[in-house]
Parts: structure tokens; sequence; C-alpha cells
């Protein structure tokens, strides 16, 4: 994060000519240009977008939790959900190519305060679902789940979010509840 973005850009359309040059060529191989938090998207995509059809076949790697940063603890829970639904789709569009390499349910205590275990498995679905609504529709190049099995909770375990049904693999197009 600390490094600038005009700096970083530069580095990454030297990796993109080496990756090419080497052989490995855009339809074949996309390379991910990791700008990790959408803060720096906005930074990318002024940097990029005057430039972009240069760079065939780049995709941005973003990795979207809405559980670090102030921003993201003082929001309630309406307001991750409003993010999830409309903030999330906004952010990949504006971008030309993108993967979110990482992404979770995770949300801040505050934004389930008060609600029993059960109304926070439920809650968690809703916001695993409009993410996962958002990334369907607009990753370009697909998305990954944190990780498949994790000790930290829940909300970044993959097998256990799918067996107490909060995320639902997606099917066709939409996000299939069983």
């Amino acid at each position: 994060q600390s490094t600038p973005a005009p700096l970083l850009a530069r580095y990454y359309e030297a990796a993109v000519r080496t990756i090419r040059q080497a052989g490995m060529c855009a339809g074949e191989v996309t390379v991910l240009l990791p700008i990790f938090t959408e803060v720096r998207s906005y930074e990318f995509a002024r940097l990029w977008l005057h430039n972009y059809e240069c760079y065939q076949d780049c995709a941005f790697d973003l990795h979207l939790y809405q559980c670090f940063g102030f921003c993201w603890k003082s929001l309630s829970l309406d307001g991750h959900l409003r993010s999830a639904a409309e903030g999330r789709a906004a952010l990949l569009q504006r971008l030309p190519a993108t993967c979110v390499s990482e992404w979770s349910v995770a949300l801040p205590p505050k934004a389930t305060r008060g609600l029993s275990d059960a109304g926070v498995r439920e809650e968690l679905a809703r916001f695993a679902a409009l993410q996962l609504e958002a990334l369907e529709a607009s990753a370009t190049h697909g998305w990954f789940f944190w990780t498949w099995k994790d000790s930290a909770g829940i909300s970044w375990n993959m097998r256990d979010c799918l067996a107490q049904r909060i995320l639902a693999v997606p099917r066709k197009g939409s996000v299939a509840r069983e």
C-alpha cells in the first residue's frame, strides 16, 4: 500500500512486457496485477484506463474484505449489506478486468451485535449472497474465497459456510440456495 501507484503501474507494465516476451501470450495467460484493496482501485483506474488496450489479458487482483479498517468497522449491518449489493459491483465494473482473489463473509462485531447465533448466520448468508451476486456478475476473471478450512471462524472457512448454508455455490449465472 505504501508504494506510489504510478511507480507500481510502471513496474506492472514492465512485468507484463517481460511475461509476454517470454512466450506467455494474451489469450493463453492472464496476468494478475495486484492492487488488493478497493482504496487503490481509483488510482489504478485513472492510470490504466487510458492505456489499458496495450495490456491485453491483464486483470486487476482485488482482496475484498468488509471487516478491516475504520470505515468498515463503523458501518451498520444495513450499510454492509448495501455496500455488498451496490458497491462491490460498481467497484468491479470501474476496472476493465478483475479477479477477486480473496474475499470472505467476515463482518466487524458491531455489524452483528445483538443478534442471536441463528440471526448472525442468517445475516452472513444474506451478506454472502449479495457479494456472490456482484462477483459472479462483475469479476471478469473469477473469484476465490479466502480458504477452504480455517480455524479463525466460519466467516473465513468456505467448507463450514457451505455446510451451514451460509454460502451457496453459484449455478448457471445465479447463486443457488437449496
